[in-house]
């Protein structure tokens, strides 16, 4: 690992700010490891490797991890060899309607597979985002009752190859909160419902796996938690 005085021209906390390792397809294993260790996740080098390919070959896709810290925690999570899913994902579908004199419909459908229990749900949300979000916390809710708690604070999309069209690759940051912390996710892809719904998966798992196990310690600020009583951007639909 590099030493940090070779590139920091003052100690940070001694101006009131803090040093953050941003993860990037630039990142190497010593930025992995020191990522996971600031997080308080005891990784591998093999893990860590693992991890690092992974991010690679989604900033590929059009993912970018520095403003989204908590899909990177969910990974290195997930790089455990003990590592068990809160849930699989069977199938969902996601229908908008556009009737006459109704106006227009949103609805979602998920089935999921919770420990071998086949959960089917489906909601009506203000547009398919909207629903696909509501079936998921209906779907896994009885299981996890502390996604109750859990609002979408923020969402955002950005079109990254505005010259293909509608075949353009999206990428999608969603801001979850709890009424304690708040913490980023992304997703990305040409299908922009598939896109968020991985953003969704991560904030979920982060919240209510990661979250509940680094507390609101200094570990919290590492993985991007943020207090919700600080200032935050308006929220853009």
């Amino acid at each position: 690992r590099r030493n940090v005085d070779s590139y920091q021209h003052i100690t940070p906390e001694l101006v009131g700010n803090e040093m953050r390792i941003l993860v990037s397809d630039l990142s190497g294993q010593g930025n992995m490891l020191s990522k996971a260790e600031e997080f308080g996740l005891d990784v591998s080098r093999a893990e860590a490797v693992k991890v690092l390919e992974e991010i690679k070959q989604l900033e590929a896709q059009g993912y970018v991890f520095e403003g989204a810290e908590a899909s990177v925690a969910v990974r290195l999570h997930r790089a455990s060899p003990d590592y068990t899913p809160l849930f699989t994902l069977l199938d969902f579908t996601v229908l908008v309607e556009d009737r006459q004199g109704r106006g227009q419909l949103s609805e979602a459908m998920v089935k999921i597979d919770i420990d071998g229990d086949i959960v089917h749900t489906a909601a009506e949300g203000n547009g398919p985002v909207n629903a696909l979000d509501l079936a998921l916390r209906k779907a896994l809710v009885g299981r996890y009752p502390q996604l109750a708690d859990f609002q979408l604070a923020d969402y955002k999309v950005r079109i990254l190859d505005g010259g293909s069209g509608t075949a353009a690759i999206t990428r999608v940051l969603i801001d979850t909160q709890n009424g304690r912390k708040r913490w980023s996710t992304v997703g990305a892809g040409t299908n922009i419902i598939r896109a968020s719904w991985l953003a969704l998966v991560d904030s979920v798992e982060f919240g209510l796996r990661v979250a509940e196990e680094i507390g609101d310690g200094e570990a919290g600020s590492a993985f991007g938690l943020r207090s919700v009583t600080t200032e935050m951007p308006a929220i853009k639909r």
